[in-house]
């Protein structure tokens, strides 16, 4: 059986010049990955927190407003389209996974597929979300700046941040756990306002479900697509899960599933407690507090809208440091940057880089909302990217995608790709209709920093990927196995 090396496309400098000089330096480099001392401790359970996580965030509470002045009733209808939408156009993404479980799958897919150039570009524009931290922990200290001005919401950002980055400093295995626990108190809490929202209703006035015509649905089905994408995150963690073939999809999956239900829970009483003029275009917590005591109104505001911030936040940097790490034992940055802490197993200085990204922008008073719109548009491109990789995988590897516990017929790959693609281009001009000059110029900014860093490192990584490649192919006669880094190495 050939390595998956051998079936993915080499370097071009390889392809040129196969007697590629190799320092010794680079030949270390190549022979010991930081990813390896990552330790497998994520369960199903922990991945699905680590989706749900993701999913749900502060665009529940914002969002659902905006869509109710949209399509009024018809709400919960756009949110059950939103959800059944990113369900099919994360199917592709799944079966990426199951086929290649790896680390960081932003970059470690595009660049065995198809150019480490590729891959490494890919994961530039995905690594820009992770200046977006700032963003929720700012969010989250609005909410408590809301119920109490004691609160300065900068200081709470950069406190929250700091927690988070000091549990994910501490392993996989702890992280997810918060994790959970975060996601229970974050269910519990929309719970409450489901039960009490559903005793408020007025089923004999409920709102009709299109009171401005099926394409006023679809526009704000479309707009909810942002409050329900986020799934792609857990499958970055393919080398610190216990069954990343199988559980990815089913995380991805059925953890965007599980969001969706009780998206559509959460908007029925969103649009049927009080008048469509009184809720549209506010956030939910208008509803809440019409229909919860004060104790119960403050609980959902910490409990669910602060929570669902703050879990995202965490599951962010639990999968955000992936993709930089799989870059690094690649060669594209310095290898100590990557080093893995022995004994939590944990990428401890790419952690920290990605905290020092969160809080500074909180601290220097920057305009976080241009990141997080930037970040969003690239967010996009990057899973366009993914859907086509995994098109191409089936060619160029088809003994490994035949060996995936979760596959898909050929024709529904194609056609989810597609729909797929349509979809991100889509989200992709509802946000850059809203684009400033400032936006436009950090989205260039960004983007010329990681072309000139893939030019500039190109030399060393192609001859690094040459060593691998080399040491693999010395060990060609012995068993081929998958090994978490998305590449086949030989075991005797």
């Amino acid at each position: 059986m050939r390595s998956i090396r051998e079936r993915s496309p080499r370097p071009s400098s390889q392809r040129r010049n196969g007697s590629a000089k190799t320092t010794t330096r680079e030949t270390l480099v190549a022979a010991k990955l930081n990813q390896d001392q990552l330790k497998r401790t994520i369960g199903l359970p922990g991945a699905l927190s680590v989706t749900i996580n993701q999913v749900i965030g502060g665009g529940i509470v914002s969002l659902t407003g905006v869509a109710i002045g949209i399509t009024g009733g018809g709400t919960p209808w756009a949110y059950l389209i939103a959800v059944v939408t990113i369900i099919l156009v994360s199917i592709p993404y799944a079966a990426m996974a199951s086929a290649l479980p790896a680390v960081g799958g932003t970059y470690t897919w595009p660049a065995r597929v198809v150019d480490p150039r590729l891959g490494f570009v890919n994961m530039w524009m995905a690594l820009m979300q992770q200046c977006a931290l700032s963003l929720y922990g700012l969010s989250a200290g609005i909410y408590l700046h809301s119920l109490s001005d004691f609160f300065d919401p900068i200081i709470v950002a950069v406190v929250i941040v700091s927690i988070f980055y000091v549990a994910n400093l501490m392993g996989a295995a702890f992280s997810s756990r918060v994790g959970v626990w975060l996601m229970v108190l974050m269910l519990i809490g929309f719970s409450v306002f489901i039960v009490n929202g559903f005793g408020h209703i007025e089923w004999n006035a409920y709102p009709e479900p299109l009171p401005h015509g099926f394409t006023q649905l679809l526009s704000a089905a479309a707009l909810l697509t942002f409050a329900t994408m986020g799934s792609f995150g857990v499958a970055e963690l393919g080398r610190e899960m216990k069954n990343p073939s199988r559980d990815i999809p089913l995380a991805m999956i059925g953890g965007t599933l599980v969001v969706g239900l009780l998206y559509v829970l959460i908007a029925i009483p969103a649009v049927g407690v009080l008048p469509i003029a009184e809720v549209a275009d506010q956030p939910l917590s208008v509803v809440a507090e019409e229909i919860m005591s004060h104790g119960w109104w403050v609980f959902f505001i910490l409990g669910g809208a602060m929570v669902a911030i703050v879990s995202t936040l965490n599951a962010q940097l639990l999968w955000g440091s992936k993709g930089l790490l799989a870059a690094t034992d690649d060669g594209w940055l310095p290898a100590a940057f990557g080093r893995v802490n022995a004994r939590f197993g944990t990428p401890h200085w790419i952690l920290t880089a990605l905290f020092v990204l969160g809080i500074v922008p909180a601290i220097a008073g920057l305009d976080i909302s241009v990141i997080g719109t930037a970040a969003s548009a690239l967010v996009q491109v990057m899973l366009i990217v993914i859907l086509l990789v995994s098109l191409r995988m089936r060619y160029v590897m088809p003994e490994t995608h035949a060996r995936a516990p979760f596959t898909i017929p050929l024709w529904l790959h194609w056609a989810l790709t597609v729909i797929g693609t349509a979809v991100n281009l889509y989200q992709i001009t509802l946000l850059a209709a809203d684009f400033t000059p400032v936006v436009w110029i950090a989205l260039a900014a960004w983007l010329a920093i990681g072309v000139l860093i893939a030019v500039l490192r190109y030399p060393t990584v192609g001859r690094i990927l040459a060593a691998r490649a080399t040491a693999s192919d010395t060990a060609a006669d012995e068993p081929a196995t998958l090994n978490d880094n998305s590449t086949e190495r030989t075991t005797p």
